[in-house]
Order: C-alpha cells, then sequence, then structure tokens
C-alpha cells in the first residue's frame, strides 16, 4: 500500500514538473508598438502588433492601427487604402480577416493574419524582402520581431 501511495505521489510530482517547464519554455506573445508623429501630414499613427508563436514560428498577428486626424479627408484617405490593402491581400494570399471603424477623429483597424491559412509561398514570391524574416515558407518569432522593429516598432 505505501508503494502505491509512494508512486502516486512521485507520478503527480513528475506530471506538475512537467506542467510548469512547459508553461516556463513554451514560447510566449511578443507584443510591439509603434507611433508615428506626422501632424505636419495632418494625423498621428499607432500600430500595436500581437504576434502569436506556434513553437519557433508565427500563427497568427493581430494588427490595430489607429489614426488621430481633425481632417476627415485624411481618415477618408486611409479608409479607402486600408480596404483595398486588405482586401487584395485577403484574396490573393488568404488569412486575412479585418474590421475598420471611423469614429469622430479616429480612424481604427483591427487585423488578424492567420499564417495556418496564408499562402507563405505565394506572398514571398509577391515580396522578396519577406524571405530573410522566414524559414520554409513560414514567419519565423524572430523574423516577426525583426521585421516590425525595422518598421520602427519596439517588441517586447
Amino acid at each position: 500500500m505505501k508503494n502505491k501511495s509512494l508512486l502516486f505521489i512521485i507520478s503527480g510530482v513528475i506530471i506538475v514538473a512537467g506542467i510548469v517547464l512547459f508553461v516556463m519554455f513554451s514560447p510566449k506573445k511578443l507584443t510591439c508598438t509603434s507611433k508615428s508623429d506626422q501632424s505636419k501630414n495632418g494625423y498621428v499613427l499607432e500600430s500595436k502588433y500581437v504576434i502569436y508563436p506556434a513553437g519557433k514560428n508565427v500563427s497568427k498577428v493581430e494588427v490595430t492601427q489607429t489614426i488621430t486626424s481633425k481632417d476627415e479627408e485624411v481618415l477618408k484617405n486611409f479608409e479607402t487604402q486600408f480596404k483595398e490593402d486588405y482586401e487584395y491581400f485577403k484574396k490573393n494570399y488568404g488569412g486575412y480577416e479585418y474590421k475598420i471603424s471611423n469614429n469622430n477623429d479616429k480612424l481604427s483597424s483591427k487585423i488578424t493574419i492567420n499564417y495556418k491559412k496564408l499562402d507563405m509561398k505565394k506572398f514571398i514570391e509577391n515580396n522578396s524582402a519577406m524571405k530573410q524574416y522566414t524559414k520554409n515558407n513560414k514567419l519565423t518569432m524572430d523574423g516577426a520581431k525583426k521585421m516590425y522593429e525595422a518598421s520602427g516598432a519596439t517588441c517586447k
């Protein structure tokens, strides 16, 4: 009876230790932010990128962009450009979902890029600069960090 109890306790300790190690060493999401004050051009652009891992690769990125401007024409131009860009990516590569809202002096876009559904091979063929951030046609976590930092974002 003591052997069964001891075996049960040891098994429990091993399972708990495995869970703790998994949580400690599994990749964590990465958040990158940037702000571009283009007041001379009538707007301020803030971007936030939340990058979710799948091992050493990226599974998805959630992008929030907010343009603040008192000029309705500026906001309307950004809205048109965002819609055209996101529809193009969605149609040609898949994996894109987005929502755009224009309220008062702020235009917000929320984009989810699902890299499991995105045709990365085609995307890389049409955007050769992406090759430096990928391995085996997959965007790596290190590559995503480098890509967003190269665009001026700070990642944590």
